[in-house]
């Protein structure tokens, strides 16, 4: 009697259910497997296998098509499939759909917001629909929607863009056969922020908690502008920062960087001709005025009459990648500003766990020194591969050797320039190759 007890307590439910057996839930692969026995031998005998009752094996075979369309995890059908509202549920998804054809970021409450709006425009009562949090995760998964981390800030290519690609590679092929340069004469620079607070996206974390904290100092929209540039041949120039300032701090900076300052921390075009003469100029022949190729985006400070002045006297010539083109043909977004970035986080991370940091009178972290930040700009900067910059530049098409027998790391050969456009001055050539790079 004790024995029998035991039992009926092991197969009761909380609510005095005594004598029933506990309620399961079943997904819908597992439901599948059981349709598949059924129809191979009979409901009895899947019923068996499986551990069911027959009746769950009738029912879950009259829903086949049903499950056959439903997610293989999904457990129960409750409610209406299709939402109460789907008019107003096709409407705030194909808002949802434009604004991400165009990268702009949606959020639940945007969401939430556009679905008030669409609801009075189609005359539905507050009563019966207030746009819930609730709603929305609902309207989300019934529409393949969910939340996703940021993977990338993704630049759209042109239209034109096998055309302007053709025109860059014939332009600088048609170059470096006038003039032979070498690859230590064949250079690419880029502006980039370096912020004092790069704290990462990720961290190592328990599972279940609700907030999940990373330390910083507060300085995230503190930066400063680092031009960087490198050669053909696996050179790094000096790294060239630019200060969100007035002045250059008084306290000495390392050695091998150069650092300015700017009241907006951009590099405007009199920085722009600085660089040119302190760091161009003073590569390995740039004293000497060794003919050479300079290729920067189209940034209107490297398009101003003073920039292509100082190129020329140089004995340099201008490329201009195209608008648009710079995640394809620049050297520095397509293989070093990554490395770069997360060597500099690396650290900068190091830096908040040794607990060395001086506090601000409030007892907050203070952020890091101009020098600190400076050395380790030099230390990313140091650690970028000179196999990946000379492997970049081929990559863009830039330095490939002439004969064709490079041209397999990306691109197909491109097809012979016309007769004499190897003529065309440098400034002329770029607006006409490439359809355009006006100066104001």
């Amino acid at each position: 009697m004790e024995k029998r007890s035991d039992n009926l307590e092991k197969s009761g439910s909380k609510i005095g259910q005594v004598n029933r057996q506990l309620r399961r839930s079943y997904d819908v692969n597992f439901k599948m497997m059981v349709i598949n026995e059924a129809e191979s031998s009979n409901n009895c005998k899947a019923a068996v296998k499986y551990g069911v009752t027959e009746c769950n094996v009738r029912r879950w075979r009259a829903q086949k098509d049903h499950l056959k369309n439903a997610h293989s995890q999904r457990k129960a059908f409750r409610g209406p499939q299709s939402g109460r509202f789907q008019e107003l549920d096709r409407r705030v998804c194909a808002y949802v759909d434009e604004k991400r054809k165009d990268g702009m970021p949606i959020s639940r409450a945007v969401i939430q917001l556009k679905a008030v709006e669409i609801a009075k425009e189609l005359n539905i009562p507050t009563a019966d629909f207030k746009a819930s949090l609730g709603w929305c995760k609902r309207m989300m998964r019934r529409n393949g929607l969910t939340l996703r981390r940021r993977t990338s800030l993704a630049q759209r290519l042109p239209s034109d863009f096998g055309e302007k690609l053709l025109s860059f590679q014939r332009y600088v092929i048609n170059l470096r056969k006038k003039h032979s340069y070498p690859l230590d004469q064949i250079g690419n620079a880029d502006q980039t922020p370096v912020f004092f607070d790069m704290p990462t996206p990720v961290t190592v974390h328990k599972k279940g908690e609700k907030s999940v904290i990373i330390k910083s100092t507060g300085n995230e929209k503190s930066r400063v502008t680092v031009m960087l540039a490198c050669l053909a041949d696996g050179t790094k120039l000096p790294p060239y920062v630019v200060l969100k300032r007035k002045t250059v701090p008084k306290e000495a900076m390392p050695a091998g960087i150069i650092v300015r300052a700017q009241e907006k921390g951009w590099m405007e075009t009199e920085l722009v001709v600085d660089w040119l003469k302190v760091v161009w100029g003073r590569r390995r022949g740039g004293l000497r005025k060794k003919r050479n190729m300079l290729i920067l985006d189209a940034f209107r400070g490297h398009l101003s009459d003073p920039v292509k002045k100082q190129v020329k006297a140089m004995n340099g010539d201008l490329v201009i990648i195209p608008g648009g083109m710079t995640s394809q043909l620049q050297v520095l977004d397509v293989v070093v500003n990554k490395p770069f970035k997360d060597n500099l986080r690396k650290k900068y991370t190091e830096w908040l766990l040794s607990g060395d940091h001086a506090l601000t009178p409030t007892g907050k972290i203070q952020k890091p020194s101009v020098r600190l930040l400076c050395e380790w700009i030099l230390h990313a900067w140091d650690a970028v591969s000179p196999k990946s910059i000379i492997h970049g530049f081929k990559k863009c098409c830039i330095s490939n050797a002439l004969d064709g027998s490079e041209d397999d790391v990306l691109w197909e050969e491109p097809a012979e320039p016309e007769d004499g456009s190897e003529d065309i001055p440098v400034e002329e050539g770029m607006q006409s190759t490439f359809q355009s790079i006006s100066i104001a």
